[in-house]
C-alpha cells in the first residue's frame, strides 16, 4: 500500500486520538492533511484531492465539482454518518464508494442529549455563570419524572436516548417511520404517528438524519402543534428545524426552551437564537468524546484499508457503485 494516498480534511480524525492516523502510516499509507475551517485556500484542497485514493471526511461539502479533480478517488469514508454533505451520485457514478461509521457515536450523542436536555430543565449554564460572577441566586427547575419525551428517529442514537431518558421516570414516545416492527415494544416505548406525538410530548429530542424528507421538518405549523412551553433538543442536523419560526416560539414563550448541538449554518455567527436565555447551544461536539473518536477513527480506517486490500467494506452507502470498475488502476509510483 505504499503508493497510496489518503486525504484527511475532517478536523478531529487523528488529532486527539493519534492511534488510527498511526496505523494508517504504518501500512504504510501517505497522508494529504487539509483540515476543515483552519483557513487553507481550496486551490490547495483541489490539489490534493487530485492526488487522493482515500478521503477521510468530515463536515465539509464534497460536490461534483470537486469529484470531477479526483482521478485516482476509490473512497470517500465518512467520519462519522451523516452523508448529507457529500454529492452520493456523483460519487457512485465515478464508482467511488461512501463509507459511514455507524455506532461509533451512539453513546456519546445520547450523553449530550440528555445533558442538554438537564440544563433546560435544571438552568445549569445559568446557574453556573451566576456563582462564578459572586452571586448566588437559585433557578427554579423543572424534574423530569412523569415527563413525557416524544423522539423522533428511532436509530442507534434515539433508542440510546430512549433507555437513558426511561432512566429518569420518563414517558417515551417516539416517531419513526422506518423502525422496524417490534423495536419500540421491546424498548418499552411507544411508537406513534407524527402529529401525535407532537402534540402530547413534553420534550421533544430529534435524531432524524438530514435527508429531503427531514430538511426544515419542523416549521411553524409543527411549532403550533406542539404543546405550551414545550422543550426542545436538537441533535441530529440544525436544517432538521426551521429557525425563523422557532426563534418566534421562543419569544412567545410557546417553545420554553431549546438545547441545540447544531445549527443551519456552522458556526451559526450572528445567529439570533443565540441571544436568547432560554437556549442552550454547544458547537457541534456530540461525538467528541475521547472514546467515541477512538471507535470512530478505527472504524473509519478499516474502511479505507478493506478498500485498499480489494475487499468490500462494511457500511458502504452506495453499493451500487461496485457497477462500475473497481479499482481500474494502480496509484501512481512516483508518488511518495
Amino acid at each position: 500500500m505504499a503508493h497510496f494516498n489518503v486525504l484527511v480534511t475532517t478536523r478531529s480524525f487523528g488529532k486527539i486520538v493519534p492511534e488510527p492516523m498511526e496505523r494508517l502510516r504504518k501500512e504504510g499509507l501517505h497522508i494529504l492533511e487539509w483540515r476543515e475551517e483552519t483557513g487553507l485556500g481550496i486551490d490547495d484542497l483541489r490539489e490534493k484531492v487530485r492526488q487522493a485514493d482515500a478521503w477521510i471526511i468530515g463536515n465539509f461539502k464534497i460536490d461534483a465539482g470537486l469529484l470531477e479533480n479526483a482521478p485516482r478517488l476509490r473512497v470517500i469514508a465518512k467520519h462519522g454518518v451523516g452523508v448529507d454533505n457529500i454529492d452520493i451520485p456523483a460519487a457512485t457514478q465515478k464508482g467511488i464508494l461512501v463509507t459511514i461509521a455507524p455506532g461509533a457515536n451512539d453513546q456519546a450523542v445520547a450523553d449530550l442529549t440528555m445533558g442538554l436536555l438537564l440544563s433546560l430543565t435544571r438552568k445549569i449554564p445559568q446557574a453556573d455563570s451566576s456563582v462564578k460572577s459572586g452571586q448566588w441566586e437559585r433557578f427554579l427547575g423543572l424534574s423530569l419524572p412523569g415527563k413525557i419525551m416524544g423522539i423522533i428517529g428511532l436509530g442507534r442514537i434515539g433508542q440510546n436516548v430512549a433507555r437513558r431518558a426511561k432512566g429518569f421516570d420518563m414517558e417515551i414516545l417516539a416517531y419513526d417511520p422506518y423502525l422496524p416492527e417490534g423495536t419500540a415494544h421491546k424498548l418499552g416505548i411507544t411508537q406513534t404517528d407524527f402529529v401525535t406525538l407532537l402534540r402530547k410530548s413534553d420534550v421533544i429530542s430529534l435524531h432524524a438524519p438530514l435527508t429531503p424528507e427531514t430538511e426544515r421538518l419542523i416549521g411553524e405549523r409543527e411549532l403550533s402543534l406542539m404543546r405550551e412551553g414545550v422543550l426542545i433538543v436538537n441533535t441530529s442536523r440544525g436544517k432538521i428545524i426551521q429557525e425563523e419560526p422557532l426563534y418566534q416560539a421562543l419569544i412567545s414563550g410557546k417553545v420554553a426552551g431549546y438545547a441545540t448541538d447544531v445549527f443551519e449554518v456552522e458556526p451559526p455567527l450572528g445567529s439570533p437564537l443565540l441571544r436568547l436565555s432560554n437556549v442552550v447551544a454547544t458547537p457541534h461536539i456530540g461525538s467528541y468524546t475521547r472514546d467515541g473518536l477512538g471507535l470512530l477513527g478505527e472504524m473509519v480506517v478499516d474502511s479505507v484499508l478493506k478498500v485498499f486490500r480489494g475487499e468490500k467494506p462494511e457500511f458502504i452507502i452506495n453499493p451500487e457503485a461496485y457497477r462500475y470498475t473497481f479499482f481500474p488502476h494502480e496509484a501512481n509510483p512516483d508518488q511518495p
